[in-house]
């Protein structure tokens, strides 16, 4: 599989299901799933333990049934000390579906049914077919929103060098399989313990950084959104497993 669209897909998949539309949405109401965990009030000033946000984390994952939003993607890239930007919409749906669309700065096609996955370069005549469960293995850093994984099972989690201030705390997921598999970090909001920023770095030091807007939770969505047709006159590639396991 294409390096950079596999950290596209990693990157994307990563607030799939834990951010909450009321960060975004510029208002106080209500908008809880049925059976969501009551949070308890906290010191603002407080910086809960490492183990304690990613349980409120999962917590909040384990409510999200589907996800839509606009996203702004940001790449910073190591070797060349520079980066890019991309902007586009995502769709989300347990277990194992999704769809983003790349706008800007090339259009680009992603899309998981469940059991494939699909990368469509229309500038490039190509797709690239996956087995899903090869793509989102356990031991990757976005796994557990795959559902192929939870937080404390595959990953450690420790406190990020910018700890909590009143609006945000940090906090870094490290895979306990010990693989080259990259590191992944998350910015989550008081009191409601939703993801509004997340930073994912790949193993040679690339820095993918998502943030979204237009956010509905829990919303209308149909299954035929994930539903890939080929387009004529378009090759398909298959991705080597082990090559799709390892990026």
């Amino acid at each position: 599989m294409n390096r950079r669209a596999y950290r596209h897909v990693a990157a994307i998949a990563l607030l799939l299901c834990t951010t909450d539309a009321r960060a975004h949405e510029g208002h106080g109401g209500s908008h809880a799933s049925p059976g969501a965990p009551k949070e308890a009030v906290e010191d603002p000033e407080s910086c809960p333990p490492p183990a304690q946000i990613a349980q409120r984390l999962q917590s909040r994952y384990d409510t999200t049934k589907n996800f839509r939003a606009d996203f702004r993607q940001a790449t910073t890239l190591a070797a060349m000390g520079q980066g890019d930007e991309a902007f586009g919409t995502v769709v989300f749906m347990k277990p194992g579906r999704m769809r983003w669309e790349f706008q800007t700065p090339q259009k680009q096609s992603i899309v998981a049914d469940g059991t494939t996955l699909w990368i469509y370069q229309p500038d490039d005549h190509q797709v690239l077919k996956a087995p899903f469960n090869a793509a989102f293995v356990s031991t990757t850093p976005v796994s557990f929103l795959a559902g192929v994984g939870r937080i404390k099972d595959d990953f450690d989690v420790a406190a990020d060098p910018r700890g909590c201030n009143a609006q945000r705390m940090y906090l870094k997921l490290v895979s306990k399989k010990g693989q080259d598999v990259g590191g992944l970090t998350l910015a989550v909001t008081r009191p409601s313990y939703d993801i509004v920023e997340a930073a994912v770095t790949d193993p040679v030091g690339n820095v993918t950084t998502l943030s979204f807007s237009n956010i509905q939770r829990n919303a209308d969505i149909k299954d035929d959104e994930f539903h890939f047709v080929v387009p004529e006159g378009v090759d398909v590639v298959a991705a080597p497993t082990t090559a799709t396991q390892q990026q």
